[in-house]
């Protein structure tokens, strides 16, 4: 079983546990290269869920003083190289939420909710944009989930299985897909709707693999962070996007306390944090990139606020890539502004923050929420195109009767 481990324990494992024994496997080795960033400056032992901050691609989500009640996700802001690539960390980090027990998994939900899993607690949290504490705890045992988890992750689009939220339990192994629903809070209820699949080794950390990615063909794979094992493990797809057990593969093997996983937007990184075992941060570079989204400028608020613009999918040529508006008013009249440069033209009391080559209209849906799916073109002369977009909506509360988003920078890769 994996343990809630005490300071002197954790500080034990850090000298024990040797920095340089992970080992990339054949035949990625040579290919795939990892390097070791260390302890997060600020973040108490042991590491958690790892995630970047949904639109800051700079900043980075972590969480610390894992499997333990006062457990809670910090943000901290990253270096980059001249290529883009992450080279450290910036500051000390910051406390963002607390988040009891906090163990492998940490993402956003299409609404901006961050999501983690819980050990040995065995609950799933939902944390609603500008909350420091859970906004709603579900009892994964109640759904017939086996405990205790463990880690969660949301299928990107491409994939089999694309938009389900997928939970593995440290404790069996078992790895679920499950359907989300809004509530009437802003956060999610949960449904399984496949599964499970049993693994070995302790999954603690789910990610797809981005396309392009060498030697693994798009859209067919996943690696699975095994704490047991200490190994990330390379599992093929089967129809609904669950791990095919027949085709595990070792990707990093002597990786101790492999935990969270999640991958850099800039440069397609792979980023790892690790339970013990030095409690650190690992980067591997040589997957595929699948661009990036950034929020720029300011909104128009309305009933529920400012709406929300969010990037999904891989913003990479010949992928599928998705605008995503929430916390809209519900049933609202709206458009999508789209162009290829930023402006800032006073407009309604707020900001127009694109030059507009294209708009698509559209109606919010019961919760707030619309989204627009895009198939980018393969053509390399794609390769850093910036997009920039612009929600607004008819809205009594907002200002001249109109509410907006702030902007979306997409760069495609």
């Amino acid at each position: 079983m994996k343990h809630i481990l005490s300071l002197a324990g954790v500080l034990a494992i850090a000298v024990a546990a040797p920095l340089t024994a992970q080992v990339i496997q054949p035949p990625f080795a040579g290919v795939y290269a990892f390097a070791d960033l260390g302890l997060v400056p600020g973040v108490p032992p042991p590491y958690g869920g790892i995630t970047f901050k949904r639109n800051d691609n700079n900043t980075l989500l972590i969480g610390g003083e894992a499997n333990a009640p006062n457990g809670a996700i910090y943000q901290i802001g990253v270096a980059r190289g001249t290529s883009g690539n992450i080279t450290g960390f910036v500051g000390t980090a910051t406390i963002v939420s607390t988040a009891p027990n906090i163990d492998g998994g940490l993402c956003y939900a299409p609404n901006g909710v961050l999501m983690y899993t819980t050990y040995p607690t065995h609950d799933l949290g939902q944390i609603r944009p500008g909350s420091t504490a859970p906004d709603r705890v579900i009892a994964l045992g109640a759904l017939g989930i086996n405990g205790s988890t463990g880690t969660l992750a949301f299928v990107p689009q491409g994939f089999a299985g694309a938009g389900q939220l997928k939970i593995a339990s440290y404790g069996t192994g078992d790895f679920y897909g499950c359907t989300i629903a809004p509530d009437a809070n802003g956060t999610y209820d949960v449904t399984v709707v496949n599964g499970p699949t049993t693994l070995p080794g302790g999954p603690e950390g789910i990610l797809y693999v981005p396309p392009g990615s060498s030697l693994i063909p798009d859209y067919q794979y996943v690696l699975i962070s095994e704490w047991v094992a200490g190994e990330v493990a390379l599992y093929q797809l089967d129809a609904v996007g669950n791990p095919v057990l027949a085709s595990r593969q070792p990707f990093i093997n002597g990786l101790g306390g492999a935990e969270g996983a999640c991958t850099d937007p800039v440069t397609g990184d792979l980023f790892f944090s690790t339970f013990g075992g030095g409690d650190r941060v690992l980067r591997v570079s040589g997957f595929g990139v699948c661009g990036s989204f950034t929020n720029y400028g300011a909104g128009i608020a309305g009933l529920n606020g400012v709406p929300t613009i969010g990037g999904g999918g891989c913003a990479g040529r010949g992928q599928v890539a998705s605008i995503q508006i929430g916390s809209g008013r519900t049933g609202a009249l709206g458009l999508l502004a789209l162009g290829f440069l930023p402006d800032n033209v006073g407009v309604l009391n707020g900001t127009l923050l694109v030059q507009i080559v294209n708009t698509y209209f559209h109606l919010l849906d019961g919760t707030g929420s619309w989204s627009l799916t895009i198939l980018l073109p393969a053509d390399p002369a794609w390769t850093g195109l910036n997009i920039y977009a612009q929600g607004f909506y008819i809205d009594a509360a907002g200002a001249f009767g109109v509410s907006a988003t702030n902007g979306l920078h997409v760069t495609v890769r």
